[in-house]
């Protein structure tokens, strides 16, 4: 189930033109780039499954090394590719994905990595 799911989401997201990494980005990888993973799952049930929705929650992050305006590009083109976008997941029907949050650019001093976390809520209704 999570993978069927996890993969749904993978593909939406690697639809970015941007190097796009499954929890975090390998040593060898080149900024600009961006990171996802699950954060939570709950399912939502009714009387007759108490799994009928699956209700996820999805963190995403952008990082660059340029500038304040490339890391802003990066999370246009993700709002852009999962805003109202559909995961498809073997077993489910795509009810939504919606963008719950976009916090604050974040700036690492010491890597010199600009950062902004994005986190997104998938529900995704059992066939």
């Amino acid at each position: 189930m999570i993978k069927e799911i996890q993969t749904g989401f993978y593909n939406l997201i690697n639809s970015c033109t941007t190097n796009t990494y499954n929890v975090i980005a390998p040593a060898s990888a080149v900024l600009p780039y961006i990171t996802f993973g699950l954060n939570t799952e709950a399912p939502i049930g009714d009387f007759a499954d108490f799994e009928s929705v699956e209700s996820l929650t999805y963190y995403v992050n952008c990082f660059s090394s340029k500038s304040i305006a490339e890391t802003c590009s990066l999370a246009d083109e993700v709002m852009n590719n999962l805003d109202d976008g559909t995961v498809s997941a073997s077993g489910y029907t795509s009810m939504k994905c919606v963008r719950e949050f976009m916090g604050n650019i974040i700036y690492d001093q010491t890597t010199g990595v600009f950062q902004i976390p994005l986190r997104y809520r998938v529900w995704l209704d059992k066939t």
